[in-house]
C-alpha cells in the first residue's frame, strides 16, 4: 500500500467519523491499520481510533478497540 493512499485513506476515515458514520470508518481504519507499515500512521490511526472510542456506544467500543490494537502492533 503507496503512503499515499494510506494517508488519504486516515483523512476519508477522519471524514467518515466527523460525519458520524462510525461503523465505516472504524472498518476503513481496520483494514488501513493491517496494512500500515509506518509508525507514524499508526500513531495517527490510534489517535482517530481513541476518538471514536470515546464517542462509542456499548456495541461499538470493540470495533475500536480492535484498531487501537491493531495499530499498537504497527508501532503506535
Amino acid at each position: 500500500m503507496a503512503v499515499t493512499t494510506t494517508t488519504n485513506e486516515i483523512e476519508q476515515a477522519r471524514t467518515m467519523l466527523a460525519k458520524g458514520e462510525n461503523k465505516k470508518a472504524s472498518r476503513l481504519l481496520t483494514d488501513v491499520a493491517i496494512a500500515c507499515r509506518d509508525a507514524e500512521q499508526a500513531r495517527e490511526i490510534k489517535l482517530i481510533a481513541e476518538e471514536g472510542l470515546a464517542g462509542a456506544g456499548m456495541f461499538g467500543k470493540s470495533q475500536w478497540k480492535e484498531v487501537i490494537r491493531l495499530a499498537g502492533l504497527r508501532g503506535a
